[in-house]
């Protein structure tokens, strides 16, 4: 599956790097974290994940506004795009005001969207019907989930996206918009008008028609970045933030092993997010000289493309070598 994000040549001009954390997408990926059973989660989030825990098992009002939460954001699959919206800077509480002006329309087009064909509670079909009194309610659960589980590590939160913002900012000078565009965890194709991304749930295209694009960093987003379903409000996909720590060694299946060797299918299974020949060498573990071997090997295989830009070499996945991780 592919985000595919069409550029007109007034959008590269309105490429930005967000400020720092969004405090609604933060909560929301980390829901998905909270219920996230994966052994291999990077032990930046099991961490947070045991501390988040145990403050909430002290709040006597959290299974209130936990099931809240989650019944609004499922273990897979969409979250209404309401829970995210767009809003000047100005933390939580910006954040809540936003969300506790959501019009009745985009309650009713985004609850239908995530339900289908599911009844939900009574309360969300409400809340569909523009109620606002349940609308306050969702309102307040998400300020109590922030309080609860981000707000005491926030300083955490706000350190990795910071460190992210600085090291794209470098880029951007270094190597342009288009190596920033590149550089983008998950980014698996990039040819001056398309940017093509990794994206889990769907194949999905949205136009920018100048409106740009704002480049936002979590905490709590892994591996593929993620972004709005509705394709007409302001495009910002999220990305797994460079401050956070790498999970630990690769995992590969042994089917993959067995076909392309140890050390190459982990320069396959990286390559999920692109990355320099340096870059590759460091995530596996292994000389910028057979990284280099390697890469060519399976660029010959069809698995890989490399893109030189400004004296970097960028490797990225293609569509049959993410489908051979896929399958493997």
């Amino acid at each position: 599956m592919t985000l595919r994000l069409v550029f007109d040549r007034d959008d590269l001009l309105r490429v930005r790097l967000a400020d720092g954390p969004d405090p609604l997408w933060e909560l929301v990926l980390s829901l998905l974290c909270a219920r996230d059973r994966d052994p291999q989660l990077p032990a930046h989030l099991a961490r947070w994940r045991r501390q988040a825990g145990a403050r909430v098992r002290r709040d006597a009002h959290a299974r209130e506004w936990l099931s809240t939460l989650f019944t609004l954001v499922p273990a897979a699959g969409d979250f209404p795009d309401f829970l995210t919206p767009a809003y000047d800077r100005g933390g939580i509480d910006a954040g809540c005001e936003a969300l506790a002006g959501t019009r009745r329309g985009l309650l009713e087009t985004d609850l239908a969207g995530v339900f289908g064909d599911d009844t939900p509670p009574s309360w969300v079909r409400e809340l569909a019907t523009g109620d606002r009194r349940r609308l306050s309610a969702v309102t307040g659960a998400v300020r109590s989930g922030y309080e609860a589980m981000l707000a005491p590590q926030w300083h955490e939160i706000s350190g990795a996206t910071s460190t992210d913002r600085t090291s794209r900012a470098g880029v951007l000078a270094r190597e342009g918009v288009g190596g920033l565009l590149a550089g983008i965890p998950g980014v698996i194709g990039w040819d001056g008008q398309v940017l093509e991304i990794g994206y889990g749930l769907r194949t999905h295209t949205v136009h920018l028609r100048g409106r740009g694009l704002t480049l936002q960093p979590s905490f709590f987003c892994t591996e593929r970045p993620i972004t709005l379903i509705d394709p007409e409000l302001p495009p910002v996909p999220v990305y797994p933030a460079a401050g956070t720590p790498l999970a630990g060694s690769l995992e590969v299946s042994p089917r993959l092993v067995a076909l392309l060797g140890r050390t190459r299918a982990e320069c396959l299974a990286a390559l999920t997010s692109t990355r320099t020949t340096s870059e590759l060498a460091a995530r596996v573990g292994t000389s910028i000289g057979t990284a280099s071997k390697h890469a060519t090997v399976l660029r010959e295989a069809g698995l890989v493309t490399s893109v030189r830009h400004r004296g970097a070499v960028r490797h990225y996945l293609t569509q049959l070598g993410s489908a051979l991780l896929d399958e493997c």
